[in-house]
Formats: C-alpha cells, sequence, structure tokens
C-alpha cells in the first residue's frame, strides 16, 4: 500500500506494520535515498535490514565447514571481512558475499 502521510514518506505500514514508514524525510536518509523508520524513530538503511553473515553462518548457508570458510579466506577466494563484532569476530555484509550464494 503506498500512501504519502507526510512530503516524503513513500509507505505507511497498517496493520502488523502500523507505524513504520518508508521515507525520504528523516536525517538518516541521504541523496534521496529511503529509509525504514519504526514507530519510536529509529531509522533503518539496506544494511541494517539485511543482516552480517558471521564465519558460521556462511558455513551454515553453504553447507560447509567453518573451517572450509576459513581455507577459502586464506586463499583468497572470499572477501575480507566487513567489520568485526564487541567480541572481534568477523562478518561480512550479505552485499558482499551474496555472489558467493549464486551458482551458475
Amino acid at each position: 500500500m503506498q500512501h504519502n502521510s507526510q512530503s516524503g514518506d513513500i509507505w505507511t505500514g497498517t496493520g502488523i506494520w502500523a507505524g513504520w514508514r518508508l521515507t525520504t524525510d528523516h536525517a538518516a536518509s541521504s541523496y534521496g535515498q529511503p529509509v525504514l523508520v519504526s514507530p519510536d524513530g529509529r531509522a533503518f538503511g539496506p544494511g541494517d535490514i539485511a543482516g552480517n553473515f558471521s564465519q558460521a553462518d556462511l558455513a551454515r548457508a553453504l553447507g560447509v565447514s567453518r573451517a572450509a570458510i576459513t581455507g577459502r579466506l586464506d586463499r583468497g577466494t572470499l572477501p575480507a571481512f566487513d567489520g568485526y563484532d564487541n567480541n572481534g569476530r568477523g562478518y561480512w555484509h550479505y552485499e558482499t558475499i551474496h555472489p558467493f550464494f549464486t551458482t551458475d
């Protein structure tokens, strides 16, 4: 459902999504890119929604061992981590590793 209740709103949620909105009318929006805003005003961009993948997450998604992921990192067949969490564990953004989920 598209509904413009504020000038930059692209979508306003209803039902279980009531209070949520997709908008460019928020400080976190940049260069006209919309953000998803929660009822309490927190903004979420694509990286927040897609989430991060740890080594264990990627191993599980690909059906391989964590050691296999480490080996691919060592050989350079996987990209370097995008960042590290508070415990020092590396992670990738979904966009970084998405190509490894597809097979041709």
